[in-house]
């Protein structure tokens, strides 16, 4: 909480993203970043490389929107201001080191929104203990503008992540099936709003979770509520967590699967 503090402080944001989860995860993730640089290093330049290559295939390059763009950590972002007259960075808050690490890129613009719409809807219904319906997706209304390239990276799979550890942490006895539905309709929105707001989609996403426990047991989930997508241009493993490294008993690895040209189904 001292963290979240600190950071608000220095940053202000919307205070009920620090209650949900949302500062703490992203200051996470960059922890996780730095502590696991070399098992993560071939995801992150694999990722990068599938941004460039969407990038230089576009035809117009006026401008580019990063969803969701984190700590940057799988962004090429030299490429991307070398390539585009304007790059665009969204995401529901943007860190100070990300803030700092822009700050003098005179084409890139800071975007501070919820990418789902769903986040302050689910704090306030919470707290007025009114759960009876789940707030639909909601992203941001584009106004007719589109962009000549979208990039969602390593996101598709995140959006639910922390509403619906939100909602079960206040209601332990949710149906996993309602949660189940209502992160789809999250995965189902986001993939149908970034295909209607620009003329190229790079997609990158983790789609399967593999957890190898020390006994020798494996497990496999789907982490994508099991939506449909096309064959990937390419497709490889991320080693999100090593054995012995965030989780004493398990490591941990997600199947990737990436598209330079996505089109939604």
């Amino acid at each position: 909480m001292l963290r979240d503090l600190f950071e608000f402080v220095r940053n202000p944001y919307p205070w009920h993203l620090a209650p949900m989860g949302y500062v703490r995860e992203l200051a996470g993730i960059a922890d996780r970043g730095r502590e696991l640089g070399p098992a993560w290093k071939e995801h992150l330049v694999k990722s990068r490389r599938t941004i460039e290559e969407s990038a230089e295939a576009c035809a117009v390059r006026d401008s580019v929107l990063v969803v969701g763009s984190g700590n940057l950590l799988d962004i090429p972002m030299a490429a991307l201001c070398q390539k585009f007259k304007r790059v665009v960075l969204l995401d529901i808050l943007h860190s100070r080191a990300t803030r700092r690490g822009v700050r003098d890129l005179d084409n890139v613009e800071l975007l501070s929104a919820d990418v789902t719409g769903v986040a302050r809807p689910i704090y306030r219904a919470v707290h007025s203990r009114n759960i009876s319906a789940l707030p639909k997706s909601a992203p941001p209304p584009m106004n007719g503008r589109r962009f000549d390239l979208i990039v969602s990276a390593n996101l598709l799979s995140q959006l639910g992540v922390i509403p619906c550890n939100f909602l079960k942490g206040h209601f332990p006895a949710m149906p996993p099936a309602r949660l189940s539905a209502f992160t789809r309709d999250l995965i189902d929105t986001h993939l149908q709003w970034i295909s209607d707001s620009a003329e190229r989609v790079c997609l990158i996403t983790d789609v399967i979770r593999i957890e190898r426990l020390s006994t020798g047991e494996t497990f496999e989930k789907n982490i994508v509520e099991g939506i449909s997508l096309p064959e990937p241009d390419a497709c490889w493993t991320w080693n999100i967590a090593p054995e012995r490294s965030v989780y004493g008993d398990r490591a941990v690895v997600h199947n990737v699967h990436a598209y330079r040209d996505f089109k939604s189904i």
